[in-house]
């Protein structure tokens, strides 16, 4: 079971992986369009500073739930650092489950969220909204699975910091 549910995380993490390589991959390349619209002659499309709104949304619902299995997730590690490693370990199991707890309890209302969004279209670009809407459900969702993993076993904690943070 536990390596049906590791090759599970393999494959959501891939997943998440490459979706963060696209957003990054579409950013990239709205960013320039932008850029060299600055220049007198090239176009400068109207829907490029959507798609960037759009492709940065996304880029955050991949890879926050890839931050939180690899332990490197934005946190207060001052306090932390300073306890015993076994207490260090339990204070991170511990955020681990607020984390899951949290994420649980905010998924059926980013699921009305995105039901709610059916209909809707983008102005600039005429797509569907429910491709960036959907990313309210992809965070919490991810968030979740990530948390479990982590609980499992199947994350790593971040090393501390060895650049001058911590007394």
């Amino acid at each position: 079971m536990r390596n049906a549910f590791a090759a599970l995380v393999s494959a959501v993490s891939a997943l998440c992986r490459w979706g963060t390589l696209a957003a990054i991959g579409v950013l990239i390349v709205v960013v320039t369009i932008q850029v060299l619209g600055r220049i007198p002659g090239f176009p400068s499309p109207p829907w490029t500073e959507e798609v960037a709104r759009f492709a940065l949304v996304h880029l955050v619902a991949f890879s926050c739930g890839l931050a939180l299995l690899r332990g490197e997730l934005v946190n207060v590690d001052m306090f932390v650092l300073l306890l015993p490693k076994p207490l260090q370990a339990a204070v991170a199991r511990l955020v681990d489950v607020a984390i899951l707890v949290f994420a649980i309890a905010i998924i059926p209302g980013a699921w009305d969220y995105v039901v709610g969004s059916l209909g809707e279209r983008a102005r600039s670009i005429n797509v569907p909204m429910i491709w960036v809407y959907v990313v309210t459900l992809i965070i919490p969702v991810s968030l979740a699975f990530f948390s479990i993993a982590r609980l499992a076993g199947l994350g790593r904690d971040s090393a501390p910091p060895s650049h001058g943070e911590t007394v």
